[in-house]
């Protein structure tokens, strides 16, 4: 089986699959799009991935608050097929309304190993929808970011993207893998570089193997030089990340 086979996962209301499944298959992914719908009448079809991801959007509205639908589908009819993937070494990624997904069907960060929630992603300080490029500092010990340099910028647009957690300091800076900063580098808690009021401004966060990334940022919408409207200069930090994953894919699996 090609082991370059990447999913999007979409449901009602998600609206960042297209141009995820784009940059997938830039970086040379075969990708496929399928609804959460299509995979519950036949969930081993996710064996044939190497790298799952969730898009951005509002899943089902966001109407008993974010991902929490997708993430109960998860939960009752298709766990078992995900802890096989995790168990294979294979990768995931959730991106906005993917990484509250991933933190409320206990995939992510799954410290305890008894895969509960254990983190959560909630309103923002501001109470409003946040549209805006960030600066972040990057943790690059993972899988995903490790030829990304130490700050990078990002759009992040969402609602719900206060992350909240009972974590101590070591184990947060371990599982940080993005964190807001102002423009001197510093971690902010200060609106608006943190745009949503994260506890120690994380923007985004892996697991203990870091083959699972959950971010609130958009790689996807950071594929050209040209995307980033301030500065033609900088390198597509967005892309970089999926290359990562293919990178991985290719030489470890």
């Amino acid at each position: 089986m090609d082991k370059f086979y990447s999913l999007v996962i979409k449901a009602d209301g998600t609206n960042c699959e297209l141009e995820t499944s784009f940059i997938l298959k830039n970086v040379g992914f075969k990708n496929e799009i399928l609804t959460v719908g299509e995979i519950i009448q036949d969930p081993k079809i996710l064996e044939k991935f190497s790298f799952i991801v969730f898009p951005g959007g509002f899943s089902y509205g966001d109407y008993t608050g974010s991902g929490r639908i997708v993430s109960s589908i998860i939960k009752h009819h298709l766990f078992e097929n995900f802890q096989k993937h995790i168990k294979d070494g294979k990768l995931i990624l959730g991106i906005c309304n993917g990484f509250q997904i991933l933190v409320k069907s206990g995939l992510l960060p799954n410290t305890s190993g008894n895969w509960q929630q254990e983190v959560s992603l909630i309103f923002n300080d501001s109470f409003h929808y946040e549209d805006r490029w960030v600066k972040l500092l990057v943790n690059k010990n993972t899988i995903f970011t490790k030829n990304l340099p130490d700050y990078i910028y990002l759009p992040v647009a969402h609602g719900e993207g206060k992350f909240i957690h009972s974590f101590d300091k070591e184990k947060i800076e371990k599982l940080g893998a993005f964190f807001y900063v102002d423009e001197k580098g510093k971690k902010s808690m200060d609106y608006p570089q943190n745009p949503n009021g994260s506890f120690d401004s994380i923007a985004g966060i892996v697991d203990d193997t870091g083959k699972i990334l959950g971010m609130m940022p958009h790689p996807e919408r950071f594929r050209d030089e040209k995307q980033f409207y301030f500065d033609e200069k900088n390198d597509p930090y967005g892309i970089i990340i999926f290359e990562n994953a293919y990178r991985y894919i290719k030489e470890e699996l």
